[in-house]
């Protein structure tokens, strides 16, 4: 019973809210792609990091409020806080100065998605894998590979728009994780209480059997005679 207990709470660590921010990094991820192809990859850019800085305000709001959460709080979930808090303020200062950060945008940029990935990893592996979860290895999967492409946008030093496509599919490739992320939790979840209702079910058959069992014996010893 110890055992499903820790891994529910590991379950109700994750804040499975965070895959509204993964869809928007998907789309946004898209229109970087489409917009590159179709000759508005400056433009985008430019308000890509007002929106960037928006996102990463949001990362840090939903881990201080998973934090506040949490009963018994980890390393791992005080590593996750400081994480979301720096990336808090980043994104404040994205949206206050945005024209200084597309002059370093993949600099910025990929060390934002490399952290973002290290998150994925570190949940797929401290989270959704003791919490039972099957699939938790593909998210871990795909956290690996946005923190290479993450890696790899940091150290670019070829054509603009090459990179605003490699930025685009590093996004999409990082919000696929973080979904997996979400909704491995999510089942993980479920299976959880499925397998309580059933565990819940047993001790009550057992229980219901022993007390009948009881009463019977009871009920014959009453019925000797000496």
């Amino acid at each position: 019973m110890a055992k499903n207990t820790n891994k529910k709470d590991k379950i109700s660590s994750y804040n499975v809210g965070r895959i509204v921010i993964d869809i928007i990094m998907l789309f946004l991820g898209l229109i970087f792609i489409i917009g590159t192809l179709f000759g508005k990859g400056d433009d985008i850019a430019a308000g890509f990091v007002r929106v960037i800085g928006g996102i990463l305000i949001l990362v840090g709001v939903f881990a201080l409020i998973n934090f506040l959460r949490i009963k018994d709080k980890t390393l791992f979930d005080t590593i996750v806080l400081m994480i979301g808090l720096i990336l808090a303020v980043v994104g404040i200062v994205f949206i206050v100065q945005p024209l200084p950060v597309i002059t370093v945008f993949n600099f910025i940029f990929g060390i934002i998605i490399a952290v973002y990935a290290i998150v994925i990893i570190v949940t797929a592996i401290g989270t959704l894998k003791p919490a039972g979860a099957q699939y938790w290895w593909f998210s871990l999967l795909f956290g690996i590979l946005a923190l290479g492409l993450g890696v790899f946008i940091v150290f670019f030093n070829g054509a603009s728009k090459v990179l605003n496509i490699i930025i685009g599919a590093t996004l999409v490739v990082g919000s696929i994780g973080g979904m997996a992320n979400a909704l491995l939790a999510s089942q993980a979840k479920k299976e959880f209480k499925a397998n309580s209702k059933i565990l819940d079910d047993a001790t009550f058959t057992v229980e219901s059997t022993s007390t009948s069992n009881a009463d019977s014996k009871k009920s014959g010893d009453d019925n000797v005679k000496y």
